[in-house]
């Protein structure tokens, strides 16, 4: 049996990556088959936007471009535009985006549009306006959010300072699974030690914390293909250092990431590592009251199927310290940390497979949606959401995925579907 499944494109990556500017507002050049999706995942996923528009209020947007959708307006190509072009419709719109005031406008050409060459210098105003005639659209979600940051920052530039002062975090999206969470959780760690965040660039950063961006001391990478190229680009124009741990989950993970912050900066760690600390006891306490139930996890196997640093990290952690055994790991479009998860396992002696979805296990690490059809299929015994999309539209308590509440969560995810297993067999 196989299973079809989708994974995030490029051209997805580049369009969240522009919406990811909380005052910021984005025109689909392009028929409406291009805006319908990601223009319905913008809105779930950033709900909060402080920019204009903002309510779900499909009266307000009714009319042609937006077609009762709040975000992502389009020009709806069609017919014989294709062959004439549709100019007059983006000029149209554009003056429309102005007359709302965002700081920022984004225009984008979709594929039919690029192959068409729609010139999309046609449009311009006193608002600063990034414009993406050729996406590349058939890579990974992370290249095409990297592209659209970069193209972002070719444009809304960031001003240069002598007075620098704090962090920014990199490589984060708003289509990351909860994202507003995990930043808050690094935050709050990263706080502990004195340490200012200045913006989370790419993610709910606002036009004025893209130009204040490069007043930072130390750029620190969260997820390292959506932010490598970004931290190199600040490197070699603003002179700003990255730090590039890999993932924060994993309490070995967390405190090596914690650490190489504070070093970069010459602050004392101590402080968030006592607070990751009470989270090992927490844990700690958890897996002895399993054990007193003869519940161990030690030996159950787990399959990951995500991003590959991600998936590198929780193989990593769910391993080192729990002592599971990872039979199959899949990372799509990632043959580099696919490389690297393959060589951790094999060095421990683990026959490994390449397919997740079709290995079987107990518990399967992804998205929502993959870890039910997996569930139904019989594949494994239970999933713990580590990946977008999730299955929870409202989360009432912070649910990081990442850090040290998401270490917690994901412990709490496997060991109760281990215990649950276990107790009624």
């Amino acid at each position: 049996m196989s299973l079809e499944y989708e994974r995030p494109d490029s051209f997805l990556g580049m369009l969240m990556a522009l919406e990811g500017i909380s005052d910021g507002f984005t025109i689909i050049h392009g028929p409406t088959g291009c805006k319908y999706y990601p223009a319905s995942v913008s809105e779930s996923v950033f709900p909060e936007r402080d920019g204009t528009p903002r309510a779900r209020n499909i009266f307000q947007y009714a009319s042609r471009y937006f077609f009762s959708q709040p975000r992502l307006p389009c020009t709806y190509l069609d017919m014989g535009r294709f062959v004439t072009g549709a100019t007059e419709r983006l000029k149209d719109l554009y003056s429309k985006a102005e007359s709302l005031h965002p700081s920022v406008i984004s225009v984008i050409n979709s594929p039919g549009a690029s192959l068409i060459g729609e010139n999309l210098q046609a449009v311009s105003g006193n608002i600063p306006t990034v414009r993406v005639d050729h996406a590349e659209y058939s890579g990974t979600c992370s290249d095409g959010f990297q592209n659209g940051i970069l193209e972002i920052l070719g444009t809304v530039r960031p001003e240069k300072t002598d007075g620098k002062k704090g962090v920014n975090l990199l490589g984060i999206s708003i289509l990351h699974l909860n994202w507003e969470d995990t930043i808050e959780d690094l935050k709050g760690l990263l706080g502990l030690c004195g340490i200012e965040v200045r913006c989370t660039v790419g993610a709910g950063w606002s036009a004025d914390d893209i130009r204040n961006s490069a007043g930072a001391e130390l750029n620190v990478l969260i997820y390292p293909e959506y932010g490598d190229r970004v931290a190199a680009f600040y490197r070699d124009e603003y002179g700003i250092p990255f730090v590039n741990e890999g993932v924060p989950l994993g309490f070995a993970n967390l405190e090596k990431w914690v650490k190489s912050v504070c070093s970069a900066l010459g602050c004392d760690p101590s402080p968030a590592l006592a607070k990751i600390k009470e989270g090992r006891r927490t844990a700690a306490r958890s897996v002895a009251l399993m054990e007193s139930f003869h519940l161990l996890p030690k030996g159950h196997t787990f399959s990951v199927l995500c991003d590959g640093s991600l998936a590198y990290a929780a193989v990593e952690f769910l391993y080192g310290y729990l002592g599971m055994v990872p039979v199959a790991v899949t990372c799509p479009g990632a043959e580099e940390w696919e490389k690297r998860t393959e060589e951790f396992v094999s060095a421990h002696g683990i026959p490994f497979s390449k397919d997740a979805l079709h290995t079987d296990a107990e518990i399967i690490l992804t998205s929502g949606t993959l870890g039910i059809s997996c569930l139904s299929r019989g594949l494994v015994k239970g999933y713990a959401e580590i990946e977008a999309p999730g299955t929870k539209y409202v989360n009432v308590r912070p649910e990081p995925p990442i850090g040290l509440g998401g270490t917690l969560r994901l412990l709490d995810s496997v060991l109760n579907i281990i215990a649950s297993r276990q107790r009624f067999i």
